[in-house]
């Protein structure tokens, strides 16, 4: 049986989060605190640079697993309808 226009949906929802998460991933400013020296500084002190570089490094990390969570979510739902409209009364 071809999948239901909302498991369709859905799973279109969930490519586009994974591939929102994947270009998180692999965004430049991920290694920007591997370049991150006593001359590159901003702020209070080199180590308070350093320190917030690799917070927001983590940040954006923690976001791409939530975005990839969320796309594993939504396949989840999108195989229950599937599963479900497979199930229904007067399906063959």
């Amino acid at each position: 049986m071809p999948p239901t226009a909302a498991a369709d949906q859905l799973r279109r929802r969930a490519e586009t989060l994974h591939g929102t998460a994947a270009a998180l991933q692999q965004l430049t400013a991920l290694g920007l605190h591997l370049l991150a020296g006593p001359e590159t500084w901003v702020g209070p002190s080199p180590q308070s640079c350093l320190q917030d570089l690799c917070t927001r490094r983590n940040l954006l990390l923690a976001e791409a697993d939530a975005l990839e969570a969320e796309a594993r979510r939504f396949r989840r739902v999108a195989d229950e309808i599937d599963a479900q409209a497979a199930t229904a009364p007067g399906v063959q």
